[in-house]
């Protein structure tokens, strides 16, 4: 898993046609009511992909991809083709195509993402590394922010991180803890942590009365460029030291 970067994907889509009910599963009691999103299933070739609708009515295409680089993340949420990438592997679009499934139009090219990076060591991974993942940037784009915003906690001496992406409609979960990262995040946290991400993008209202979300969405807050209402004593900020941009484009 360390070589591996976890991206979890929401894309805004048209309505859908052709799904089925979603599995059933017991209250997930994240959410503050339970019709917040309304989970279907969409059959292609024997193989069952995830959709949801959330209670403003607007539908969602919901996806895992394993990323070998920053290079792959920076593409993984790509929801159009423009012609400077008509050449690369896009594997959102190409997905997404297989489906029949129309992104809706936003303003934006990309889907809102939330990665999982595992690590041997978070105290290793510069804050530089941290702004790449969170704002699911590529090797060679340019550093703009020069800083992060975090929240963490530590669990048996192992550290879990959670970095929001600056504008980006990203965030990243940094962590140490296999377990939590194998048994909590990926199979639950991963998408129900951007399920509460994108509302909050878009309505801005956060859809929980749970407290990690509610620092989640505190942080989430703090990197919108027009919202002023962050608690800056609930979350961290750490400087990019510019000494050790040069040659840190790995994770």
């Amino acid at each position: 898993m360390i070589n591996k970067l976890y991206s979890e994907i929401a894309v805004p889509i048209e309505s859908p046609f052709g799904f089925m009910p979603g599995k059933d599963s017991e209250r997930d009691f994240t959410f503050d009511k339970e019709d917040r999103f309304k989970d279907y299933l969409l059959g292609k070739d024997g193989q069952s992909y995830n959709i949801s609708l959330d209670d403003n009515g607007q539908w969602y295409f919901f996806t895992s991809l394993e990323c070998n680089s920053l290079d792959e993340l920076k593409l993984s949420r790509q929801i159009f083709r423009p012609p400077y990438l008509k050449d690369e592997k896009l594997m959102l679009v190409e997905l997404m195509d297989k489906l029949d499934l129309k992104p809706f139009y936003e303003g934006h090219d990309k889907a809102y993402g939330h990665v999982l990076s595992l690590v041997p060591k978070l105290d290793s991974v510069s804050a530089f590394n941290q702004a790449r993942l969170a704002n699911y940037d590529g090797s060679d784009d340019p550093t703009i922010i020069k800083k992060i915003h975090f929240i963490e906690n530590e669990y048996k001496s192992e550290k879990t991180r959670f970095v929001s992406g600056f504008e980006t409609r990203s965030f990243a979960t940094v962590t140490e803890n296999e377990f939590y990262a194998k048994e909590i995040h990926l199979p639950s946290n991963a998408r129900n942590y951007l399920k509460l991400f994108v509302y909050f993008s878009r309505y801005g209202v956060l859809p929980s009365q749970q407290m990690m979300p509610r620092f989640l969405g505190n942080l989430w807050a703090s990197t919108q460029s027009l919202n002023t209402s962050a608690n800056p004593a609930l979350f961290k900020d750490e400087g990019i030291d510019r000494k050790k941009i040069r040659g840190a484009n790995s994770i």
